[in-house]
């Protein structure tokens, strides 16, 4: 399915990038799952200094509610980004750096770049032709949700997702408050496989006594006393891909 004037697909794609024929409306904030049959199709146009290239993938249809991250669908471990850019519209997907797993940043896609609320973080384990994706990341007032858990999910309700208590690091720090092991819990064997990544916040109002118990590289179980006093809630979560 090649346009005229235009020839397949090869090698590296180009950095210039024209509109696809699917619109944000019509599939990002309608659902991001995957049934058994497809939507549709989307085609992406690209440019480089060779010549112009279309590709035509199909975009599947939806079976999550509205901004529900399921490793499925547009974000499948196979997807790819000429994969989001038919799916959620060409011109609503960036280049840029992202985080990466290991907490370093490298190039990657970025969906709705200008809408923190919808904006979607994509590093890719090979970060030149743009596949293998490694972790979504989202930002701290996202509006998607992974499993139940949304930023503002109180603790008590990321242990009901997960089905047992979990462990994190102490509070204060760049990794204050991340979960490190969810014990074998539903929320680090997502189906996909992916792995959601947590970072617990707690209210600058907290009394210094209760902090202090809590503060430091130390891991706690998230049943400690210590830790629920402080009544903490998600910050900020992501999404890495278990390859």
């Amino acid at each position: 399915m090649v346009a005229s004037g235009m020839k397949p697909k090869s090698g590296r794609r180009g950095t210039a990038r024209s509109l696809a024929a699917v619109s944000l409306a019509a599939v990002a904030l309608t659902g991001c799952g995957t049934p058994s049959a497809t939507w549709g199709t989307g085609k992406v146009v690209e440019t480089d200094p060779w010549g112009g290239y279309e590709a035509v993938v199909s975009i599947p249809a939806p079976d999550a509610p509205p901004r529900v991250f399921e490793c499925k669908g547009p974000w499948a471990p196979t997807t790819t980004d000429v994969n989001i850019m038919a799916d959620f519209g060409q011109s609503n997907v960036a280049h840029g750096d992202v985080p990466q797993p290991n907490g370093s940043s490298a190039p990657g896609s970025i969906l709705l770049p200008n809408e923190p609320k919808l904006r979607v973080d994509m590093a890719w384990g090979d970060a030149i032709g743009y596949t293998a994706p490694l972790r979504a990341s989202f930002t701290e007032e996202t509006r998607w949700s992974v499993a139940g858990v949304t930023v503002g999910t109180s603790l008590a309700d990321v242990e009901k997702a997960n089905g047992r208590p979990f462990r994190l690091v102490g509070f204060g720090g760049n990794n204050g408050g991340v979960v490190v092991d969810w014990r074998g819990g539903l929320l680090g064997n997502l189906p996909g496989p992916c792995r959601l990544g947590v970072q617990f916040a707690i209210s600058a109002l907290a009394p210094d006594s209760a902090q202090a118990k809590a503060m430091g590289p130390k891991v706690f179980n998230s049943s400690d006393a210590a830790i629920r006093a402080l009544n903490p809630a998600v910050g900020l979560f992501w999404v890495n891909y278990k390859w």
